[in-house]
């Protein structure tokens, strides 16, 4: 049941259903405000139990479409970590070979997550530092179309999507755009070696190191985004 209905309907009958009881053990007036008070409840549940057939009936049509929804955000939040995981020119070594080879997509999906977490994250500071121009290119197209997705998934599935899958969309895109900052911003520094960085009011080896821990920051709250996401997705 929505808040909406549940502050609408279902509040005044609860207040008008113990209003009336309260007043029948003031005034009994020959069993009249128990009734009433009766009448109150048969509505209440008459509205949780139309609520229930209607939900569940929305539930039954829309079963297969959500079904598909969902895999399009796993998809979404698999495919941001992998390019992340490239980017940073980690191979498939990091994963469990026997995860990998269960041929269990949810092992392998989850595996996937682990990596995310306790690899990519922790690594984020050293490899955004290491990358080049040309890695940093290739680095920010991805963030750049995988924000992209973040857009298309809201623009046709966001009438079907709970307010908190919603906001991680949102937070995910936000964050994606974020990351690439530092490339839009500085092309001129980014990925430059030490002693090439051109002359900058503030030393240019401090602006560079400042915007890469930046960016490294917006990558681990990427890659949290991504596994919350996943992992909603396929609880759903």
């Amino acid at each position: 049941m929505n808040r909406r209905l549940f502050t609408s309907l279902v509040l005044p009958l609860m207040g008008a259903m113990v209003l009336s009881g309260l007043v029948h053990l003031w005034w009994p007036a020959d069993g009249f405000f128990l009734n009433l008070a009766a009448g109150f409840v048969g509505s209440l549940v008459t509205v949780g139990y139309i609520d229930w057939v209607l939900r569940r009936h929305e539930s039954e049509r829309w079963r297969e479409a959500d079904s598909r929804i969902n895999t399009r955000l796993s998809k979404l939040a698999s495919s941001t970590i992998t390019g992340i995981r490239t980017s940073f020119d980690f191979g498939t070594e990091i994963f469990d070979r026997l995860a990998m080879a269960s041929g269990d997509p949810e092992v392998m999906r989850k595996e996937v997550l682990r990596v995310a977490t306790h690899v990519l994250s922790p690594s984020a500071g050293a490899k955004v530092k290491s990358l080049n121009q040309a890695q940093w290119k290739s680095f920010a197209a991805h963030l750049h179309q995988a924000s992209i997705e973040c857009g298309v998934i809201l623009d046709r599935f966001g009438h079907r999507l709970e307010p908190k899958t919603i906001s991680t969309v949102l937070d995910l895109q936000q964050n994606l755009e974020a990351a690439q900052i530092f490339y839009r911003t500085f092309p001129d520094i980014v990925g430059v070696p030490t002693d090439s960085l051109p002359n900058t009011n503030t030393p240019p080896e401090e602006l560079q190191s400042a915007w890469c821990e930046i960016a490294a920051n917006d990558i681990r709250k990427v890659l949290e985004l991504s596994v919350t996401l996943s992992t909603s997705a396929n609880a759903a």
